[in-house]
């Protein structure tokens, strides 16, 4: 979208990237929520927008962040058996831009252009790992949804949990969004020196990460993570 000159539609973007069809819609409408692509007729095709134009030089673009990390998370997927995925801070919300999925009878959904609320995924935390307690502070006081009964609901909590993941560097969840779904992630890193995304891995809770070695998973996701930043910002 952004090298051609003319607005493209949910087919064209579907060929260009080997995504099917209802996924492109729900990331170009997702992106379009964002300001970063505009809807330009009735026709549904859209142009880059001027949240990215504004954003240009100064963060890295959803394209080119799923361009770099795709071939990682494909390996990180089939090294670990799990879905693995790439999210970046919507709001108050993280926002997954891809994920890859393997073969499984039990898989986790797809959640390519969803949104959950940081404080209840691994990917968000790992995203709230460099804040502060003023901007944690800020967070909560616009109140901490439960979806669960593991789900962090308390400010005292929540700040003692993202001081956790900027000591470990990585960010577990355990049936905080889902009962039957936990979570393992890392930031990415910006040449800023800002969190510009996060690499997580999840899969069913009755096996993900069972009886497996945690600290291999953490470093399998936060070498994938540097991979990343490494391309990103070289």
């Amino acid at each position: 979208m952004a090298n051609g000159p003319a607005a493209v539609g949910v087919s064209e973007v579907a060929r260009a990237t080997g995504l099917a069809k209802s996924t492109c819609s729900r990331i170009l409408a997702s992106l379009s929520e964002l300001g970063i692509v505009e809807r330009v007729d009735e026709a549904g095709r859209f142009v880059v927008g001027e949240g990215l134009r504004a954003l240009a030089g100064s963060a890295v673009s959803p394209r080119s962040l799923r361009e770099v990390a795709r071939p990682h998370l494909v390996e990180l997927a089939n090294l670990l058996g799990e879905c693995a995925s790439i999210a970046v801070r919507d709001g108050r919300d993280g926002l997954y831009v891809d994920q890859v999925t393997v073969e499984s009878p039990v898989q986790v959904t797809d959640w390519t252009g969803q949104r959950f609320p940081l404080h209840t995924i691994a990917a968000g935390l790992a995203l709230m790992g460099a804040w502060g307690p003023a901007e944690v502070e800020a967070y909560a006081a616009k109140g901490l949804e439960a979806f669960t009964e593991h789900t962090v609901t308390s400010k005292t909590a929540l700040k003692r949990r993202v001081a956790g993941v900027a000591v470990a560097g990585v960010a577990w969840t355990m049936g905080e969004f889902s009962s039957e779904i936990n979570g393992l992630a890392a930031p990415v890193w910006g040449a800023d020196g800002q969190v510009v995304a996060s690499v997580a891995v999840y899969g069913p809770a009755f096996r993900f990460p069972a009886q497996a070695d945690q600290s291999f998973i953490e470093q399998a996701v936060c070498q994938t993570a540097l991979s990343i930043n490494t391309q990103l910002v070289g």
